[in-house]
């Protein structure tokens, strides 16, 4: 069922017939409760709160409902620093799209169960930009292109695609903006010399934009002091990423600036790396605690976090994995349900959920309408929406 039937179902469903009560619902309206309906799905048949009283994967309907949105992801961690004497802590930062965990693994080093020797290796000072959303969009499209440029008025100075996985124009604005941030974080499509990473890195914040990384001993006309001119380029300008977009006219008006070159000086945070030559590389399923029980199962033996089973914690973006000094973490990978994209009959986006589950929030939202307008039909649907699954 694509949108357009969706919406022509709630309309049908709310409606009675020849009476025209609801033909003054806009479609924005219906976009609306639609969006909201498929928020309630999810989050009841991810936990239990349904009919069956089951929750995700519980059963085979529970599988089914949600298996579009399952998504698994592998990254890096970086030492966050000592929660007491014996124990560290690294963090994981979450994807961008991330919604409810599903299970989380480990991959560790650990040396026989012997303290385990380690160097940290300093995330070095970069070169970077910060590229804000906001600024790869007009308002209406995309730009169509991102390039790092010596100076826009003479391209033979320096000019690199910054993003060579990225084709712009199949992106639309704004029904694309999620899956554009994703497909930029997504390392495939970084062009050579370039990383892209979604508000944080290291110690730089940047909220609700990309912060670039640089490299500037194969990109050598990057420069980001005025007072200094490159010796590659000859130019003493800021280097500039640019975009241009569909139908500018001119050269200054094509060319948009969208950031400039930076430089941090301090390094940005440290790695753990193993120094013991008989180190050996383990995978385990992480033990998940909450905040307030962290404290006294750290001091238990038998509770303790293991090489076997790590205990972590969640806070805001990240994942806090907890370790002895026998083992390290090196990465982890997470299996977890992300964002769906929001539903929009302007923008032709349809119910990314398998189709059989497309009727049960078409109902919901028919339900949720009916109960705004005060509809006495109201009572009579619910009960016949209680038997959907």
């Amino acid at each position: 069922m694509n949108v357009g039937f969706m919406h022509t179902a709630i309309q049908q469903g709310v409606d009675k017939i020849n009476s025209l009560q609801a033909d003054m619902l806009l479609p924005q309206e219906i976009d609306i409760e639609l969006n909201k309906a498929q928020s309630r799905f999810i989050n009841t048949k991810y936990g239990g709160n349904n009919t069956y009283r089951s929750g995700f994967e519980e059963s085979q309907k529970r599988i089914d409902d949600l298996r579009t949105l399952v998504r698994e992801y592998t990254g890096p961690t970086t030492y966050k620093g000592k929660f007491d004497n014996n124990i560290d802590v690294d963090k994981f930062q979450l994807p961008l799209d991330y919604m409810y965990l599903v299970n989380q693994r480990s991959e560790l080093f650990i040396d026989n169960c012997n303290r385990i020797s380690y160097t940290f290796s300093n995330i070095d000072p970069v070169s970077y930009m910060i590229i804000p959303m906001a600024n790869l969009h007009n308002g209406t499209s995309f730009v169509s292109n991102l390039e790092l440029v010596a100076d826009p008025l003479n391209g033979p100075l320096g000019q690199i695609t910054m993003l060579s996985g990225i084709t712009w124009g199949g992106y639309t604005y704004p029904a694309d903006v999620v899956n554009l941030q994703t497909d930029i974080a997504t390392p495939g499509n970084w062009g050579a010399g370039f990383e892209f990473y979604w508000e944080e890195y290291g110690n730089l914040n940047a909220p609700n934009s990309f912060i670039v990384i640089v490299d500037a001993s194969i990109h050598t006309f990057y420069n980001w002091d005025s007072s200094i001119t490159n010796a590659s380029s000859g130019s003493n300008l800021i280097t500039t990423a640019v975009g241009s977009f569909t139908g500018s006219l001119g050269l200054n008006d094509s060319q948009n600036t969208l950031a400039y070159g930076q430089f941090t000086g301090d390094a940005l945070g440290t790695k753990r790396i193993p120094t013991s030559s008989t180190a050996s590389r383990e995978y385990a399923l992480n033990k998940f605690v909450q905040q307030d029980d962290i404290s006294k199962l750290i001091q238990d033996p038998f509770n303790t976090t293991k090489y076997t089973s790590p205990i972590t914690t969640i806070r805001g973006r990240h994942i806090d994995i907890y370790t002895s000094d026998i083992f390290i973490i090196d990465k982890l990978k997470i299996t977890y349900i992300r964002k769906p994209q929001e539903i929009s009959l302007l923008l032709g986006i349809s119910c990314e959920l398998p189709e059989h589950c497309h009727q049960e929030i078409v109902d919901m939202a028919v339900s949720s309408i009916l109960e705004g307008i005060s509809d006495p039909r109201y009572k009579t649907h619910q009960i016949e929406v209680s038997k959907n699954e």
